[in-house]
């Protein structure tokens, strides 16, 4: 057997070389890695590799496996036939000894000529077996998008890939299938992306997926909460990084402790009140604002960004009527300077909306401010409250 994948190696390498690397790139390319529990060695590691998916996904999967083994994520804009494809896969997978590998990359080949791709995808998953031969390599299919035209392009590529997978005897995990049901208008935020409901059902998957091949276990309550909790950093450009399942970014953006978040004014429930309630459609608990007049605000002090970096700032809301509410990152002084600023429309149904935030350079966490305004007076309720770098 091994001399046979020597042989596909060689070949591998030899179409390669004569393969696209010269791929187009996009005006902006980006790769982000993370590695939790990074100085730990007592479970098993996993590798998630991908795209914005994958990075909208990670974390929850991370929490999903918290206790049963230590996720890390390499997720780029790259096409699998980019020039620089293989050898930051490499670098990336080096790091550490992994047990399994979850791989998917499509949705930035959509204009890729598919036979181009199909070389580049034998050629990953050839160098994943090479370099990682004890790992379990899970083939991972593309998300539908919301757009009919792309939709049947991700399929083409899903038909190469499977059968590229079924080649190397890889398992499959069918995101494709799990999400092409749903309600674009509803589990969607814009063509490719997904809401936070969307993301919590794809992680659990691919939970499953990879702790079908790590014996099945589940880890306890208590295990998931010490894994977690070792995952945090004391270093690095935004100091203290605390792990929790919502966001590096933003503290207790699910209100499951109700300790970081103020109200302003302070003491006037004329103006603003705050409750933490178990509302229906909310993911547990929520935050509950009456706004009773104008100029009450919800907000969190010291967002941890990182200087120069881009943010999504995402959110569940609903309200009592057709009702609007503004959110940004500002100054906490003036004279006041505000990024990712968006007013948004409320109506009576859980709605999931966003914003970018483009952080300075000169940016500060402790001089700045998550700030929501809601403009309309009457009930506003808010749920899964994260910021993700993009």
């Amino acid at each position: 057997m091994r001399n046979t994948w020597n042989i596909i190696w060689m070949g591998v390498l030899i179409m390669a070389s004569l393969a696209a690397y010269d791929h187009p790139r996009e005006g902006t390319e980006w790769t982000i890695t993370y590695v939790y529990n990074a100085t730990d060695n007592k479970l098993p590691r996993v590798l998630l590799v991908g795209d914005s998916i994958c990075n909208g996904y990670q974390s929850m999967t991370r929490d999903e496996l918290a206790g049963t083994a230590y996720v890390g994520f390499y997720a780029t804009s790259k096409c699998v036939s980019d020039r620089s494809y293989l050898k930051e896969l490499s670098f990336i997978m080096n790091e550490y000894e992994y047990a399994v590998i979850h791989f998917n990359n499509g949705l930035h080949s959509l204009n890729t000529p598919p036979d181009e791709w199909e070389k580049a995808l034998r050629a990953a998953f050839a160098l994943i077996r090479k370099e990682r031969p004890k790992a379990k390599l899970v083939w991972c299919s593309s998300t539908p998008l919301k757009d009919a035209a792309l939709t049947e392009k991700a399929k083409v590529l899903n038909e190469i890939g499977a059968k590229v997978a079924a080649e190397f005897e890889l398992p499959v995990n069918d995101l494709f299938s799990l999400m092409d049901g749903l309600d674009r208008a509803k589990y969607w935020t814009d063509t490719f992306h997904h809401n936070t409901d969307a993301k919590k059902m794809q992680a659990k998957q691919v939970a499953d997926s990879v702790r079908a091949h790590l014996g099945g276990k589940t880890a306890t309550k208590e295990e998931a909460a010490a894994a977690l909790a070792r995952a945090a950093s004391d270093t690095g450009p935004d100091g203290k990084i605390t792990i929790s399942s919502a966001a590096p970014s933003v503290r207790d953006g699910s209100f499951d402790t109700a300790a970081d978040w103020s109200l302003y004014p302070t003491a006037k429930p004329d103006v603003i009140t705050l409750e933490y309630v178990n509302e229906d459609g909310a993911s547990g608990k929520c935050a509950k604002i009456t706004l009773g007049k104008a100029g009450g605000q919800f907000y969190q002090s010291r967002p941890a960004l990182i200087p120069g970096a881009s943010y999504t700032l995402s959110l569940r809301v609903k309200g009592s009527g057709a009702q609007k509410i503004q959110a940004h990152v500002r100054t906490q002084k003036p004279p006041y300077q505000f990024y990712g600023d968006k007013t948004f429309d409320v109506g009576t149904e859980w709605t999931e909306v966003s914003t970018i935030i483009s952080v300075p350079a000169e940016y500060k966490a402790d001089e700045h401010v998550l700030f929501f305004v809601p403009q309309t007076p009457g009930t506003y309720f808010i749920d899964d409250v994260r910021i993700m770098k993009q």
